[in-house]
């Protein structure tokens, strides 16, 4: 696993030496290395649907937290995991193009003082290894720089995306780790077949 650390947050993700992040008895084994009990995961369905940490049941693919000593995260396997925090409030996000597309970022910057407010966007599926259909892109309306062609194949940039949404909301502090999970061996990535192994990504202020 990876561990980041900036002020008074931590971040943490896992590879593939960490276990299937997906069965809970893995989740605690991770959580246990941290001296937490547990971490804090939503109900996750691929929705647009922010909720608070101690409501893990509602479906969800957001959760954020107010309090220090608290670790919330997502779970993935090419989808993007973004962090967003600002003095007060942490947020934890799963972002596929589900989630993009129908606003996922912009219900959690409700609950942030966007004018502090940093994000960052860890380990997914990039343009190099994510391609779609031409109807994916005309039914969604997705504009030319958002992809790539190359040799009469499409790719699609979810990073871009994720960065020009948050920059429209005045988001300057944009940090991000280039790795794609399509191309890393050391993470599981549902296009390379993982279909049930999943990385856990999870963050805690001090």
């Amino acid at each position: 696993m990876k561990y980041l650390k900036f002020k008074n947050l931590s971040i943490v993700y896992t590879e593939k030496t960490d276990g299937n992040q997906r069965l809970e008895k893995n989740r605690k084994k991770t959580a246990n290395k941290f001296n937490f009990n547990k971490i804090y995961i939503p109900n996750q369905k691929h929705t647009n649907q922010i909720t608070y940490y101690k409501n893990t049941n509602d479906k969800a693919d957001g959760i954020f937290t107010d309090k220090k000593q608290i670790p919330i995260g997502v779970i993935t396997a090419d989808c993007m995991p973004i962090v967003l925090f600002d003095d007060n409030i942490l947020s934890v996000i799963h972002a596929g193009w589900r989630g993009l597309l129908s606003g996922i970022i912009q219900n959690s910057l409700r609950n942030h003082n966007t004018d502090r407010l940093r994000a960052f966007i860890l380990p997914s599926i990039r343009q190099c290894c994510y391609e779609v259909q031409k109807d994916f892109i005309k039914e969604h309306n997705i504009e030319k720089k958002y992809f790539s062609i190359r040799e009469n194949r499409i790719y699609l940039n979810l990073q871009k995306l994720a960065k020009n949404l948050l920059q429209e909301h005045r988001i300057k502090s944009i940090y991000e780790i280039p790795i794609c999970t399509g191309c890393c061996d050391k993470l599981y990535s549902y296009r390379k077949g993982d279909f049930e192994e999943r990385i856990l990504t999870f963050a805690w202020f001090e």
